[in-house]
């Protein structure tokens, strides 16, 4: 009996000992953790702050499309962003007591010493997600008793700082995943091509089963083992009863479609990202854009952008003599760019040629003039002769003497605005630039967002002022617009690697380029364009208004066109300056114009144009400029208001006369080398006027510029 009680004494002291020592080692560790816990906090901390993460560009439906890559290919994402798949698999396969212990698992210690003194048994490592996220961050690799134990000291410290869910967010946003990927974030994007919130359980499985050999058990090195740990992550998390016997069953036999990284991935519209750039660096500085983590949420749209892409890679591939296309498009109503192609290729030349490239619009500048013209008091139906005509002015103490040619090299006689506008007639469009005046076009453009330079005369009629396609593009949206203008928007919003917001767009005053009214008959003169003047390759089933241009010598080639939700503009040309053969702005533009707007999805652009109900429609005389008759050969719809109707039908046309312009000195039909004194309008009977152009003014003996059209 005596020796029994003696047992049980000696056994109690033994437990009490050990529950001590216990206590005393726990103390110290607390101790020591504390020591190391401020210093531990401040050093993960900065680490944290500087950690390599990539830049990352959104969508207009926030959806990544370009990444900027730091050192480290990382992609930052909150832990509520990421699926309970993926925080169940990895916690089952790398800490299953993660949410129990305190930064050590004293269980798994004593397991995996008890295990490794097997002989032959596999070495284990006990490492918690605590310890392997201080080991990736804060210390060095090397394995030796030391290490291990200041990396206990610190897994502690951290644990005492954080809560369970931030250091689970911290590690799966560190830990390396294979080729380059670092973050499950990136690895669910590069392998399956998806954000972490949306992998099922096998995806989430696979993914968690590189963390221990992220090279040794790629899919793409050896996809034997990637499937083998793959199926123990699943078997792992059914043992702990994390996911039922159905779910397992369908885990395992889920057909995995695992992507090789490519090159381009999330490098799409590289002219748009570097167009934001440009102005990001200057609030920012390289070291956030390149490594800072910045989540950059733009107006672009991915559907616009890969449209826009692919109809300029087809037109590419064909005939051409030109070398460089390029494109964009806006939102008229809220100033999002919604797509943007600077060049055929940002990896030949990342020059810019929708917002650093100035070049002549040609004809496509007309419109600005005719609005300034409608705003002067001009009407639609306001007629100029289309005839030889003279201006002079002194430059210098030189008198300098400019006449304007058609395209065609003929004239037309007398015109209406409206139809000089839809055929893009050059002599008039001048005479209207002379009777409005140059500062008055200058006031009026810079409302429209373009400068243009003063000094160039009268041929700012025909687009010799120099300008870009972005700020092109963006006049017109005052025509699709109601007369409003927004500056061009491109950033949303820039958050931190850490989700807090570090700019934010506000909703712009809109700019009052034109009145409602004078917006109103532009669209309707620019659609007539489309339907019958230069720009029929650009006609779709939607109503739609545009405007061809072509600058001297065909350098420069140009079609913008808008319906009533969506302004897109085109250029074509060479870098050189080299002249293009064949082309003009109702060609090769018009035609990407039209085939680019017939590959985006319909319900993103099929909104018809709005009325206006103090216009009515009139059909009137091309040439006159009052109310049409049966004799009329030319004549169109206009919208006017009321006062504005001509009170006489047209009296100019019937049906046994005419009107052409004749040569005094020949008698026969003038032509463009005919002398201006020399050329008078004559009434004929139809079927008596000439029809032989004058042979007495010959090419050679006056020379008449080329001009835009």
């Amino acid at each position: 009996m005596l020796s029994v009680n003696r047992q049980s004494i000696s056994r109690k002291k033994t437990i009490l000992l050990a529950g001590t020592i216990g206590i005393l080692a726990l103390l110290i560790l607390l101790i020591l953790s504390l020591k190391f816990q401020s210093e531990t906090v401040r050093q993960f901390r900065q680490i944290q702050s500087t950690q390599n993460i990539n830049t990352v560009f959104y969508d207009i439906d926030q959806k990544p499309f370009h990444v900027i890559r730091g050192v480290e290919d990382r992609k930052y994402v909150k832990l509520q962003n990421v699926s309970r798949n993926l925080q169940m698999a990895v916690v089952a396969v790398e800490d299953a007591r993660f949410f129990n212990h305190f930064g050590f698992d004293p269980i798994r210690i004593l397991s995996v010493i008890i295990n490794n003194l097997k002989p032959g048994a596999p070495i284990q490592g006990a490492s918690t997600i605590t310890q392997q996220l201080v080991k990736l961050t804060l210390l060095s690799p090397e394995q030796t008793l030391k290490r291990k134990l200041i990396e206990l000291f610190m897994a502690i410290a951290l644990e005492i700082e954080y809560s369970k869910s931030e250091i689970l967010e911290f590690y799966l946003n560190k830990v390396y995943l294979g080729h380059r990927n670092y973050g499950i974030e990136n690895a669910s994007l590069n392998y399956f091509h998806k954000s972490t919130e949306e992998l099922t359980y096998a995806e989430a499985a696979f993914i968690a089963g590189l963390i221990k050999k992220p090279e040794g058990y790629s899919p793409f090195v050896n996809l034997k083992k990637a499937r083998e740990r793959q199926l123990l992550v699943l078997k792992r998390m059914r043992s702990l009863e994390w996911i039922t016997p159905k779910e397992h069953l369908a885990a395992v036999n889920e057909r995995l479609l695992i992507r090789e990284r490519r090159k381009n991935d999330l490098q799409i519209a590289p002219y748009f990202v570097s167009h934001i750039l440009q102005e990001l660096k200057h609030r920012y500085g390289h070291k956030m854009i390149y490594g800072g983590g910045l989540h950059i949420y733009t107006t672009l749209d991915s559907k616009f952008q890969e449209a826009m892409e692919e109809v300029v890679k087809r037109r590419m591939q064909q005939e051409r003599s030109f070398e460089e296309v390029a494109g964009v498009s806006i939102d008229p109503a809220t100033g999002f760019v919604k797509a943007l192609l600077g060049g055929t290729s940002f990896f030949k030349s990342e020059f810019n040629r929708v917002t650093q490239a100035r070049r002549q619009p040609g004809s496509s500048f007309k419109p600005v003039i005719y609005a300034t013209a409608l705003t002067e008091g001009i009407k639609p139906t306001d007629v100029y002769w289309d005839e030889p005509t003279q201006y002079s002015r002194l430059v210098e103490e030189d008198l300098e003497v400019y006449e304007p040619g058609n395209f065609s090299g003929e004239h037309l006689g007398p015109i209406t605005v409206a139809y000089a506008l839809r055929t893009s007639n050059n002599v008039v469009s001048v005479k209207i630039l002379n009777e409005i005046g140059i500062d008055k076009l200058l006031s009026r453009a810079k409302l429209f967002g373009i400068d243009l330079p003063g000094k160039r005369g009268l041929c700012l009629a025909l687009g010799c002022g120099e300008t870009t396609l972005l700020n092109l593009a963006n006049a017109y949206t005052s025509f699709a617009n109601q007369g409003y203008r927004n500056e061009p928007v491109f950033v949303l919003k820039v958050t931190d690697s850490q989700g807090q917001v570090l700019e934010k767009y506000d909703h712009q005053q809109e700019i009052k380029t034109i009145s409602v009214e004078t917006a109103f008959q532009m669209n309707r003169m620019l659609q007539d364009v489309v339907t019958k003047g230069t720009g029929q390759n650009a006609r779709i089933s939607l109503a739609s208004g545009g405007k061809t241009g072509t600058s001297d010598l065909n350098r420069d080639a140009w079609y913008v066109g808008f319906t009533a939700n969506l302004v897109t503009g085109f250029w074509i040309g060479n870098d050189d300056n080299t002249p293009m053969e064949g082309e003009v702005g109702g060609k090769t533009p018009a035609k990407l114009w039209k085939a680019y707007m017939e590959a985006l999805p319909q319900i993103d652009y099929q909104k018809e144009f709005g009325i206006n109900e103090d216009f009515e429609d009139y059909l009137i005389c091309d040439n006159s400029g009052k109310l049409a008759t049966a004799w009329c050969p030319s004549k169109s719809w206009y919208a006017l208001k009321k006062d504005e109707v001509p009170g006489e039908f047209c009296d100019y046309h019937s049906d046994d006369e005419t009107v052409v312009n004749i040569c005094r000195s020949s008698g026969k039909l003038a032509t463009r080398y005919c002398p201006t004194t020399e050329i008078e309008a004559k009434r004929y009977v139809v079927g008596t006027e000439p029809t032989k152009p004058c042979d007495v003014h010959k090419r050679e003996e006056r020379y008449i510029p080329e001009e835009h059209r």
